[in-house]
């Protein structure tokens, strides 16, 4: 009887990329402690915990399925495709794997939301919204007062896209970003995008109103909405991780808000964004842009004003 090689293991990690052998029946899990690297596992490797999983690259096309026990076990946490369990895997071919959890994990950290926070590509909605001269309004408040005015206009952002399904992606001192499509497919994301639109105008307008006399002018504020692919998940610091979104089409609507101060209006919005929500927006203008990035010009729709958007009553 021929007897099994073993196989390599190549570990991808931010810190470090190294290969070891796995020799037959041994589990990525086995391997990995046994080449002295530290890895979570608050089970003890029995399968009854998910905090020793990896994300699976190359190779992955070669494993066998999991077994009904873990796979029950990575159901519960809505993991993608790619992810297993370090103590269940046992492969048969070179594999290549990522922690996708520091080694001090601890039981909690096996309760992991849905799969996108571990990271996935997937189609959203991407908006980024902008104060308007932000800078005018420092120029005539002392610190704490500004500090005050954007703590309530963020709030209000905040409290609009907790309403219409959307996600507070980034800060990013007077503005921020949004995603949509986290939970919904892209159709309906790019409706709750615009109805998001309009309710942060309308609360916008009623903040005004409350701060009139805190206010020198009128806060303004530009908004610009793209779809598409993009890499969503939980990034940053270990402490204070947030679920955002990276990739080309993030970048697009950052260059779409950029616009609004070109166009004049409240919004510009792409001409994918609108086809996706399949709304009729023929009564805006539409224009041709460049947009670094892209060979090619993409259309959009510019809204002056945005509470006469087409969009279904929420």
């Amino acid at each position: 009887m021929k007897k099994r090689k073993s196989v390599k293991l190549y570990y991808k990690h931010f810190r470090e990329s190294q290969v070891f052998d796995i020799p037959p029946g041994w589990s990525v899990l086995e391997a990995l402690r046994a080449s002295g690297i530290r890895h979570a596992s608050v089970c003890g490797g029995r399968g009854r915990c998910t905090t020793c999983r990896v994300k699976v690259g190359e190779g992955m096309e070669h494993l066998l399925q999991p077994s009904s026990s873990e796979a029950g076990v990575l159901k519960r946490i809505s993991a993608p495709d790619d992810v297993r369990l370090a103590c269940q895997l046992h492969p048969a071919v070179s594999l290549e794997i990522t922690p996708l959890l520091p080694a001090t994990a601890a039981p909690v950290d096996g309760l992991s939301g849905p799969g996108y926070v571990q990271g996935q590509e997937r189609k959203v909605v991407i908006m980024f919204i902008d104060i308007r001269e932000s800078t005018k309004l420092a120029e005539h408040k002392l610190p704490f007062d500004v500090v005050f005015i954007l703590n309530q206009f963020f709030s209000e952002m905040a409290d609009t896209l907790e309403d219409t399904g959307g996600h507070y992606a980034q800060f990013n001192g007077d503005g921020l970003m949004a995603l949509y499509g986290l939970e919904s497919d892209l159709q309906e994301a790019s409706v709750q995008a615009l109805q998001g639109v309009q309710q942060m105008m309308r609360r916008l307008e009623i903040l005004n109103q409350r701060l009139s006399v805190e206010l020198h002018q009128p806060l303004r504020m530009g908004i610009g909405i793209h779809c598409g692919d993009a890499i969503v998940g939980q990034m940053g610091p270990p402490k204070t991780p947030i679920v955002t979104a990276l990739g080309d089409n993030v970048n697009i609507a950052a260059r779409l808000e950029a616009m609004t101060k070109e166009f004049g209006a409240e919004l510009v919005v792409s001409l994918e964004t609108v086809s996706a929500a399949e709304i009729d927006f023929s009564a805006f203008p539409r224009h041709e842009v460049d947009v670094r990035g892209r060979e090619t010009q993409i259309g959009v729709y510019a809204v002056e004003d945005s509470k006469s958007l087409p969009v279904p009553a929420i």
